[in-house]
């Protein structure tokens, strides 16, 4: 690595509608469990895959909102530990392939809410 350089690769969010527009019961969820800075920031759906592991995991998160969110939360998981693969390998074109497919779980999952 160079000394006064790094190369620095990032996912940054992009919503051409505000999140909470795009995706009103999933903010409503996030806000209810005490996540409200996460809509607010408008972070990406790649670093939201981690806090809503966090909640489907909680002992003390609603058993509903537990069980509704897991099916989505797996599937999420998995294809971010894949995207995590191609982002470190610098596979672009995979990692923008399965990106995609995590946008849509995430679209599934609001239209579950």
């Amino acid at each position: 690595m160079s000394t006064y350089m790094q190369i620095d690769i990032r996912l940054a969010p992009f919503y051409a509608t505000p999140f909470e527009r795009r995706f009103p019961h999933l903010a409503k969820l996030l806000r209810q469990m005490s996540y409200g800075g996460v809509v607010e920031k408008e972070m990406s759906l790649y670093e939201m895959t981690d806090i809503l592991d966090s909640i489907a995991r909680n002992p003390y998160a609603p058993s509903d909102i537990r069980n509704g969110l897991s099916p989505y939360v797996e599937r999420i998981m998995a294809i971010k530990d894949t995207a995590r693969g191609h982002l470190l390998a610098r596979r672009l074109n995979d990692l923008d392939q399965e990106l995609y497919r995590m946008e849509d779980v995430f679209e599934d999952l609001e239209r579950a809410l």
